[in-house]
């Protein structure tokens, strides 16, 4: 049953590459069209794919597909919009002293699946999972919509990033209004990912300003259960993003008091704040620049990382990406090292 099941995730990652790859030779095929896909009445099939090559240090070289998402949405009629996306990620194509897809241990993850009722032209009733509205790049985690390969710990560190249950969205006609978001998560998530905790109980609300055409201020509260232990938790977040000509600076920071008698926990109060800083050199290279330092609850240093980049955007679907992190203090979810990738949204 093992090699059934390894032949058939290397079927399945060939077809979903040659797809995607196809796609980046076909900008528009009848009612298909790159970075939008494919079209059927109110029907609308897409995805995207991040294929990323790592050479981090004190560990092996490897060329991964990190992700590669499919996702599927109707718009029917007030009542009934129903949206759904699958992840398969974690896929080794080749690691260094290994054979190509030998070392392969990919996961199949229940991503997104909710339905939209609009009550009005501006409210709208959410029920099902979803992303949580913390900041803003846990809400456009998808690799051709972000800047870098690798992602700041402020932005899924430390809170949920996901959402099983109900949201009420306003989406105000008057720009000088706040778009808002209230959700509420009963109980533990619909299908969790492995993860370091999971979270039950979850409530928040989520509040964006727009400031310009791209421009924006964001604020984020959020109480949530730590699943199987007494810790609770209360986070508040700021996430902000500016434009000055061709510079695009872009921040996240959240601050989390947590309760709760844990004898692993060294601190009570985790936090993490990141600057990006992107320069346009053209219609399609860029440079980019970020720091960040997060202070995690169950390690006495703090985490540092810098990070330097370019990256270029040979279509707006399709973007290329290269970077050296630096990080220092305490380990968590990066290592310095050079990351590529090719994003490709389809």
């Amino acid at each position: 049953m093992k090699v059934k099941g390894m032949k058939a995730s290397k079927t399945f990652l060939a077809a979903c590459i040659w797809i995607a790859a196809s796609a980046g030779g076909a900008a528009h095929a009848g009612n298909y069209s790159l970075g939008e896909g494919y079209t059927a009445g109110p029907v609308n099939i897409a995805g995207y794919l991040n294929l990323v090559a790592e050479q981090p240090r004190g560990a092996e070289r490897q060329l991964v597909v990190d992700d590669i998402s499919l996702f599927m949405g109707a718009r029917l009629n007030r009542y009934l919009n129903p949206f759904f996306e699958a992840e398969f990620s974690g896929a080794t194509l080749w690691k260094e002293h290994g054979h190509l897809l030998g070392d392969n241990h990919p996961r199949f993850v229940l991503e997104r699946l909710y339905n939209d009722v609009h009550l009005s032209p501006e409210l709208t009733l959410r029920a099902g999972k979803m992303l949580s509205p913390v900041g803003e790049w846990n809400t456009i985690h998808a690799a051709p919509l972000v800047s870098t390969v690798t992602r700041p710990l402020t932005t899924h560190r430390g809170f949920p990033e996901y959402t099983s249950g109900a949201a009420l969205q306003y989406a105000p006609t008057d720009d000088r209004k706040p778009e808002v978001s209230l959700y509420w998560q009963p109980g533990g998530e619909l299908r969790p990912r492995p993860v370091e905790r999971e979270y039950q109980d979850v409530a928040g609300a989520h509040l964006n300003w727009a400031t310009g055409l791209t421009d924006k201020i964001g604020l984020s509260v959020q109480h949530a259960r730590v699943r199987n232990t007494s810790d609770a938790q209360w986070l508040v977040g700021l996430n902000a993003r500016r434009t000055v000509g061709p510079l695009q600076l872009e921040t996240e920071a959240t601050h989390i008091r947590i309760d709760g008698a844990n004898p692993a926990r060294v601190r009570d109060r985790e936090w993490g704040a990141y600057l990006l800083g992107s320069y346009a050199l053209g219609e399609r290279w860029s440079v980019l620049a970020r720091y960040e330092h997060f202070a995690d609850r169950n390690a006495r240093a703090g985490s540092r990382n810098a990070l330097a980049g370019i990256s270029f955007r040979q279509h707006p679907a399709v973007v290329w990406k290269l970077e050296y992190v630096k990080q220092s203090g305490a380990v968590l979810d990066m290592r310095t090292g050079v990351y590529a990738s090719l994003a490709v949204l389809f």
